[in-house]
């Protein structure tokens, strides 16, 4: 490419990079954080003041780790009084940034070819990866773990020394598993990929045969003993194994209560056959396919896409299909990818048009406009937090930290108006996630046959489990508002249930203690998908 080529490029990528930034802001930056998000803080938040995780204010499904970290956000917004999805979001933005700024030092040393005029291509890659595409899922633990072990990853393709870089890039990488354990499979496939084809990876535009010596460009040939002692593998595995101690001696009931809990219940969510998860998958599918296909594969290139092939394979796991759950790969094929391209840019000798940035800034400027449209311009709490389900008249009247309650198996439905009305939840779960387990063993006829189903002892004990921690919650919380799904009508599809028409308020009425509570309540309405009712005077 010539010089003047060279200048085309950079200032057309610089243009895309503000682009790109100002993207961000409007889709992850301004407008409320997810639903998962919120709800996290929220659990911080009772921690901090007291609550027990996994005990009765506050139980979830997942690993403390995000419980955890999501205290520093709260404690940050409690010092400096701004809101605390605003100190989240500033928080996960600086740690990106210097993960961004790590995963450079590994790449530039992983390859020496990376010219100054590529330095923007790739600025725009990281902003596009790991704010405009995660969009409302900025924040998520899929997303964090994706830029947390993408150091790693890139440190893999260097010769090793022990060095404060490895060392931060094997801590923050041990941070991202703690935080999505499934993706332990990265670590795995990592690690086998330097073990089985160490001597045979070809090296960053150098592929010089397994006889010639050593140098900068050709790491050494390590022997499985050396590649194992890395800096990094090893410190991620001491601090997976302080954070499991951590765990039984900080959070015990997560292995006592939680862990029992999901694994008889998991299922009845993360239920979608390798056809359908598939099919959720499209855009992944694609990706990988295109990445797969183009060569050259050098070291760094290859260790990303076995890297992604792993997170892809812990999406499948997962079964649910949720698009936040195919972040870290579709991060990591893309980040392959933009490799792939800058090295065919490279390879082959074209001219670009000088006009090509001023063309680039009115493309940007259409595509921000069209971004601020159909975003609603979420400048205003109304439109940051855009809520449509359930009915944002259920809230309009209630004062501040008012106890709601919402019966549902939606994840979606509770937290936002929860932050945007900022009542109180009234509940230690953020949606009744037991219950599809339960629902589709008690009666697996009544839609599409499970592919498992529980035994009778443990639908009992879930069963009752169930009925109590509401009766408890009710009774802690009192909620002066409790909205219940409206499941059985036809015209509603209740998130994980949706082949079926079960009553949620007909199974916890079977619980006598239920039932005399809810003689304290009476029905005052029904918006949309939820009926409402109230605490008598």
């Amino acid at each position: 490419m010539t010089l003047v080529s060279q200048q085309t490029f950079r200032n057309t990528f610089r243009i895309l990079t503000l682009t790109a930034a100002g993207m961000a802001a409007l889709l992850a930056l301004l407008p409320a954080a997810g639903h998962d998000q919120l709800w996290f803080l929220m659990m911080a938040h009772r921690w901090l003041a007291g609550a027990q995780l996994y005990g009765p204010q506050a139980f979830d499904s997942n690993t403390p780790a995000i419980i955890w970290l999501s205290a520093l956000p709260v404690l940050l917004a409690g010092a400096l009084h701004i809101p605390t999805t605003f100190a989240a979001k500033l928080l996960v933005t600086l740690l990106e940034t210097a993960t961004s700024l790590l995963s450079l030092y590994f790449l530039r040393k992983a390859r020496p070819s990376t010219s100054r005029y590529e330095l923007p291509a790739l600025l725009f890659a990281a902003i596009t990866l790991f704010y405009v595409i995660p969009a409302r899922d900025f924040g998520q633990r899929d997303q964090i773990l994706a830029f947390l072990i993408l150091p790693y990853i890139l440190a893999a393709a260097v010769p090793h020394r022990l060095t404060l870089a490895r060392i931060t890039a094997g801590a923050m990488a041990a941070i991202g598993i703690c935080l999505k354990p499934h993706h332990a499979l990265i670590l795995i496939a990592i690690e086998l990929n330097l073990l089985l084809s160490n001597s045979k990876l070809k090296t960053e535009q150098n592929p010089l045969s397994s006889t010639q010596p050593p140098s900068p460009l050709r790491p050494p040939t390590l022997t499985p003993l050396q590649t194992l002692l890395r800096p990094e593998p090893i410190l991620i595995t001491l601090l997976g194994l302080t954070f499991l101690t951590a765990i039984h001696h900080l959070t015990p009931l997560y292995f006592t209560s939680a862990l029992p809990i999901l694994h008889e219940t998991y299922w009845a969510i993360g239920h979608l056959s390798i056809p359908a998860l598939s099919l959720e998958a499209i855009e992944l599918l694609i990706l990988a396919a295109i990445s797969i296909a183009l060569k050259p594969r050098t070291r760094t290139i290859l260790l990303l896409q076995t890297a992604a092939v792993a997170a892809t394979l812990a999406y499948f796991i997962q079964g649910t299909g949720w698009y936040y759950q195919q972040l870290p790969a579709i991060d990591l094929f893309a980040a392959a990818l933009t490799l792939q391209l800058l090295d065919i840019v490279q390879q082959r000798t074209f001219t670009l048009p000088t006009w090509l940035p001023k063309a680039t800034v009115a493309l940007s400027l259409l595509a921000l406009a069209l971004t601020t449209y159909f975003t609603g311009s979420p400048f205003t709490p109304d439109r940051a937090f855009a809520i449509t389900n359930p009915d944002p008249t259920f809230f309009t009247a209630l004062a501040p930290d008012t106890p709601v309650a919402i019966l549902t198996t939606s994840v979606d439905a509770a937290m936002m108006p929860i932050e945007r009305y900022h009542l109180t939840w009234a509940q230690r779960m953020n949606n009744l996630w037991l219950l599809p387990a339960i629902l589709r063993s008690e009666s697996p006829s009544a839609g599409t046959p499970p592919t498992r189903t529980l035994p009778p002892a443990t639908i009992a004990q879930l069963d009752a489990l169930q009925h109590r921690w509401m009766v408890e919650d009710l009774t802690r919380w009192q909620p002066k508002l409790i909205l219940i799904d409206r499941c059985q009508d036809p015209a509603a599809r209740c998130q994980e249930l949706e082949d079926r028409h079960d009553n949620l308020l007909a199974f916890f009425l079977r619980d006598p203690a239920f039932a005399t509570l809810w003689t304290h309540y009476t029905y005052a309405a029904s918006h949309g998908n939820f009926d409402a009712y109230t605490l008598k005077p």
